[in-house]
């Protein structure tokens, strides 16, 4: 009974929520977020038994068991436990009773999320995961919002579906895992990139952008290197546009270089993790330990350790990013739900080199900062999960935050545009990300 009303209150406070993230949308658009919220609840509610019961385990278990622990220990002592869970939560060292596995690092974080789901809603899975999803969905609904100012209101319903339908999307960030976080964070910093960049609105802009990287810092950190990239390029690509056609202007390299390579190197200092320098030994560790395990996913004929040898294999990172698996590596029901969502992109990315001249969708490209951001983004983010996945399972969850970039790019350059003068349509005054039009 505490269960069922645990998932009945989440499940209302999160549609009041999911309905002020998408106000000024019209109706219909509110039809397909509504849609995309009852996805997002169903998915929450099988990530548990699939993970119990499918996966025997696994980072969600994980994040259940010691979550359930520390909510107790938190009911018992909060005076003593909640500063040390807050901790855990924050990358520290907790002075807890009990080993956390992953203390000081993203897993430690969820596990303190965990036990605050569990404190504040009681011990339902159910009930965490489905406030996780509602989170994640907040996110995919930012990110909608800004496609749908960027680009020709006739893509609205494709935007919709790369932003708010595609399926291992969905799955992989609605339940207590990692990407439903990372997913809510890219959101909002996505929008306030839009909002400083498009419209102008550089403290609103600014505050979001660096309220979102909080989550990202805490779980994903790496994600933060391809954004700075396409951050850049995007600004750098705007500010050019408005002159009338993209050439240098040193003012504004100089800004799209801070935000690209000075984000890059900052974020190198605090996660060094992360570096370039570590890059190659970490992916070749990935790599054979998937071969040791028995794992079909091969990029090449060996494992380079040198960070020269590693980006020789970069083109076949991206295209198994973006196109594996394929239906023949299918060996379960999840391979084969990821296969056919491969399978369908491998066509609609077949339908742009047949059906559409290359020059023109180049222009196209060029013609739109956003899409500027989305190639450069599939392009940084789709090798390093290329090269940082270890098998096809994993590929499929780390994936799953550039689908909707790149279902947005196939879906935009599938279908040609009426001519139009890209610097009038800039110096236009932006459509604000509340208009309902």
């Amino acid at each position: 009974m505490n269960d069922v009303f645990s998932i009945l209150l989440v499940t209302s406070v999160g549609g009041v929520l999911v309905a002020a993230s998408s106000m000024g949308f019209s109706r219909r658009e509110q039809r397909w977020v509504a849609v995309s919220f009852f996805l997002h609840v169903g998915f929450a509610c099988v990530q548990v038994p699939l993970t119990l019961s499918f996966y025997g385990g696994g980072d969600m278990f994980l994040y259940f068991s010691y979550g359930e622990i520390l909510a107790q220990m938190m009911e018992r002592d909060p005076l003593h436990i909640i500063p040390e869970v807050t901790a855990l939560l924050l990358h520290n060292r907790p002075h807890l009773p009990l080993d956390i596995i992953g203390a000081g690092t993203g897993t430690g974080t969820m596990s303190a999320l965990a036990a605050w789901a569990f404190y504040l809603l009681g011990p339902s899975k159910y009930a965490a995961c489905i406030a996780f999803a509602m989170l994640s969905l907040c996110g995919k609904v930012a990110i909608y919002r800004v496609f749908r100012a960027n680009l020709d209101a006739t893509f609205r319903w494709p935007l919709a579906i790369a932003a708010l339908f595609v399926p291992s999307f969905v799955f992989w960030s609605s339940g207590l895992i990692k990407e439903a976080l990372a997913v809510a964070g890219f959101g909002w910093s996505f929008l306030g990139l839009h909002l400083w960049i498009r419209e102008g609105r550089a403290a609103p802009g600014w505050a979001l952008t660096m309220a979102g990287t909080i989550p990202i810092l805490l779980i994903k950190p790496y994600i933060l290197f391809p954004l700075v990239l396409a951050g850049g390029s995007w600004y750098y690509w705007a500010r050019s546009l408005k002159r009338g056609r993209v050439r240098i202007q040193p003012a504004y390299l100089a800004v799209a270089a801070v935000l690209g390579i000075g984000g890059i190197i900052v974020l190198e200092y605090y996660f060094p993790e992360y570096a370039l320098d570590t890059f190659a030994a970490r992916t070749s560790d990935l790599q054979q330990l998937g071969r040791r395990g028995g794992s079909a996913y091969v990029l090449g004929g060996g494992t380079p350790t040198t960070l020269v040898g590693q980006f020789a294999y970069a083109p076949a990172a991206l295209l198994t990013s973006l196109f594996r698996p394929v239906l023949f590596e299918v060996h379960n029901l999840l391979t084969l739900v990821n296969a056919v969502e491969t399978t369908v992109l491998t066509l609609l990315f077949a339908r742009i080199l047949v059906t559409r001249n290359l020059g023109n969708v180049r222009r196209q490209i060029a013609d739109s900062p956003l899409l500027v951001f989305c190639v450069v983004f599939v392009i940084a983010f789709g090798i390093a999960v290329g090269f940082a996945s270890s098998n096809l399972g994993t590929l499929s969850r780390y994936r799953s935050l550039l689908l909707p970039f790149f279902v947005a790019l196939l879906l935009v350059l599938g279908k040609p545009l009426r001519a139009r003068s890209p610097a009038r349509t800039l110096r236009r005054a932006p459509k604000p990300v509340l208009d309902a039009a």
